[in-house]
Order: structure tokens, then sequence, then C-alpha cells
């Protein structure tokens, strides 16, 4: 819930931000992407604290210093520090956000994984949800704390405190619960393996002396052991890339870059696409005078003015019970298909629908198809990762994540620039590439191997 409110709530600010701060199309662009273009940088090398020093504590390390800079983040003067500071909390914030669900299958029997996967996935959609139930709170107040006769903290500081809640409760309730036992025996760690299996027994309502479960300890590569972090660091990547991992895991990143960069880049702009009036005559998507720029926007002086309000919280709350519905539906086809064919069936449907925004005209046809182009894809972020995690052994997991989640995160980026710069150019182009991504992802699925 953290990643995404993080995430997610910049289109908030970004609309609040336009007249204080004048900002232009670009910068808009760059504060939209700022966070994700962190997230990037630092995944892998989170990876590699993840296999070496534990889930818990880099996911633990992760979120202090995301919420720090989060709430540093709040206070900048200029969009400028903004953006810097939020490639800050992007560079911590990956470790949380790409480990949390390899942490959590850790604790689950292969066979649950899938379901557990997409069980916890339903707070992408609470988190979706709370954004706008956040703003519609806050921003319509127009609450504001004069600090110097320069400096003032608008409502939409106030926004961004508020959206790292979860991060807080997060680093709270993760202290509770210990580390994997799956990585305590690949680190030879056996009597806190021991005590993490009692653990498991404790929650289950079991007792440990009666399970008589005997333990083997994972050795770790020999020939990792007399390397230094940095031959590591480089040898375990080009595994990645090596047989017998090779066409797995590049399957994987493929499906995880189009995830990403359809369904979080463009839904970063979703609050402030539909936030833009239209005509209220049936038109295509691209046709809206909002997006294009042409039509009711054609005088200069309405395209230089700048427009703070946010008027429309309803589609954002539509957007976010999207991803619940659809969560729902994937955690039920989970049960009864094979991953790869569900996440064929997501993605495939993604495609269609945003093929469809070519012609379709009808408001309420529209916002479905737009809204489902994001949303049915988007909820496998969880999914693939958890075909990743099968995969792979559990001494290359955390670094397998993490560098799957940094290069499909750079899909994101990609696709937030995308919309930011190309889409008021060409918006049917813009739309139609990444239908054509999707059409690919979903070959990409039909070939991953046979898995539960």
């Amino acid at each position: 819930m953290f990643s995404v409110t993080e995430s997610m709530g910049i289109g908030y600010v970004i609309v609040r931000t336009s007249c204080e701060w004048s900002t232009s199309r670009e910068e808009k662009t760059f504060m939209a992407s700022a966070l994700l273009g962190g997230m990037v940088a630092s995944g892998f090398f989170l990876g590699f604290l993840a296999d070496r020093y534990g889930r818990k504590f880099t996911i633990r390390a992760s979120l202090v210093g995301a919420l720090i800079f989060s709430f540093v983040t709040a206070l900048m003067p200029n969009q400028y520090a903004f953006s810097t500071t939020r490639i800050v909390v992007g560079l911590f914030l990956s470790g949380s956000a790409s480990l949390a669900i390899g942490f959590l299958i850790e604790f689950h029997a292969p066979r649950w994984r899938p379901k557990v996967s997409m069980l916890v996935s339903f707070a992408v959609g609470f988190a979706l949800v709370s954004c706008p139930l956040f703003a519609m709170m806050l921003l319509p107040q127009n609450v504001s704390v004069k600090v110097t006769d320069n400096y003032v903290l608008q409502d939409w500081r106030f926004l961004v405190m508020t959206l790292a809640l979860p991060g807080i409760v997060a680093l709270i309730s993760i202290s509770f619960v210990p580390e994997t036992p799956y990585f305590l025996l690949s680190a030879g760690r056996m009597e806190e393996a021991i005590e993490s299996l009692k653990w498991v027994a404790k929650m289950n309502g079991k007792m440990w002396d009666d399970l008589k479960i005997e333990l083997t300890p994972l050795h770790r590569d020999t020939l990792l052991e007399n390397m230094s972090v940095c031959k590591e660091l480089f040898y375990e990547t080009f595994r990645l890339f090596r047989p017998p991992f090779t066409c797995r895991f590049v399957g994987c990143l493929l499906i995880l870059f189009g995830v990403f960069f359809n369904s979080v880049g463009m839904g970063v702009w979703y609050p402030i696409i539909r936030n833009t009036p239209d005509t209220g005559k049936p038109q295509r998507l691209c046709d809206n005078p909002a997006i294009t720029g042409k039509g009711n926007h054609s005088s200069s002086d309405e395209d230089k003015a700048c427009n703070d309000q946010f008027t429309n919280f309803h589609d954002p709350i539509f957007y976010g019970c999207a991803y619940l519905v659809f969560y729902a539906v994937a955690t039920v086809l989970v049960l009864f298909i094979p991953r790869r064919y569900v996440m064929a069936l997501h993605i495939g449907t993604g495609a269609i629908l945003g093929f469809t925004l070519n012609f379709v005209t009808d408001p309420l046809a529209v916002l479905l198809c737009f809204t489902g182009q994001i949303s049915v894809p988007g909820v496998l972020v969880s999914l693939s990762s958890s075909v990743m995690v099968d995969l792979l052994p559990v001494h290359m997991r955390g670094k397998a994540l993490c560098l799957g989640r940094s290069l499909a995160r750079l899909g994101s980026v990609v696709g937030s620039i995308l919309v930011g710069l190309v889409m008021k150019v060409s918006c049917n182009i813009t739309i139609n590439i990444f239908v054509v991504y999707l059409a690919f992802c979903t070959v990409v699925c039909l070939l991953l191997p046979k898995g539960p």
C-alpha cells in the first residue's frame, strides 16, 4: 500500500502545484517520473543486500529511509527540490516494494504461493481507493499554514504526509514477524530457522515438537565464498541471464516490464487525464480537447492558464474499485487454471480494451475501456513476481526480484514520459504503443513453462 500511495499520489500533487510553482508540461513529467526513476536505480543493489543480510533487514531499512525522505519531500520549496527528494524516496522504497511479495511467499508452501500473492495484492486496490479519498478530504478544504511571507504549507503537503501512513504501519507491523526460514537456511543459521518455523507453527495452532520436521542447510556456492562483494554482485547478475535461468527470467522480466509500462506509467497520469473537462458530447478519448489542446482550448491565453483545482475524485475511486474487482477475478481464476493462462487472459483483455479506445465515443464506454486497459493487466505484478520466485533458487531470489522489478520499473518511467510528453502531440500513437506491447506480452505469457 505504501509503495502504491507514494507512486500514485503524485497525480494530485502535480495538479495542486501547477499554479504555485508555474510548472511546465516537462516539469510535470519530471515530477511524475522522479520516484519511479529512483526505484529503478537502487533495485538490484537492495536485492543483493536482501540475499546477503536478509529480507526483513532490507525491508525495514528501506521503509525507514523512504518514510524520512517522504516527509522531507512534503516540505520542499520548489519543484526541483521536490523532484530530487522524490528520487531519494524511490531509492529507498524500491527495497520494500520489490521484496514484500518474496518475503511473504517464503512463509508458504509452493502450492499456496499463487493464491497468497493474489490475496495480499488486494492492498493495491485499497491503496488506490484511499488516495482519492484522502485527497477528497484534504484538497477541497484549501487548508494552508503560513510559516513565513515566502513559504506556506499548502494542503497538498499534508496530503503527501497522510499518504505515508501505510508505510508507518508496515514498519511497526514487520517488527513482529521473524526472518523467513528459507533465507535463514540458505545463510546456515539453523537455530534461527528453527525459531522462525516455531513461530509459523504457533500461528497455525500447531506444536513444533509434534511436527517432527528435519532441516537441511542450503549451502551457498563455494565459488561465492571467496569473492569480493563487487565480484559476487556482477557474477550473480550474469547468472540470471545464463542457462538454465535465461528464458524464464527474461520472459518474466518482459511481462513485468509491460505491466509497469502500461499500468503504472499510464496510471500515474490517470487522475490528471480524468480531471480534465470534456465537451460533454460523445467523442473518443483522443478527441478530448483537454488532451489534444485543440478545440475549446485553442486560445493562447487558455493554453497558458494554470488549473490547480481537482474536481473529479469519483473516477479515481472507480479506478481503485476496478483494481479490487479484477484482483478478485484473478484470485478465483488462479485457483482453477495455471498462472500463465491467468496472466495471458488479463494482459490480452487489457490490449483489447486499449484497442477499442480507437473508436468508442460513449463517455461511459471510454471510462470503462480506459480504466480496464490500465487495471486489468495491473493486477498481475505480484502474480508475475511469484512465478519468478518459483523459477529460481533461494539465494538468487532477492536479486532476481529486485533486478526484475527495477528493470520493469524502467517501463513505468518510459510509460510515464510517453504519456507526459507524447500523448498531447499524438494521442492515437501513444495509446496504440501500449496496445501493441500488451499484445506482445500476451504471447510471452503463453510461452512460459508450466507451473502451479
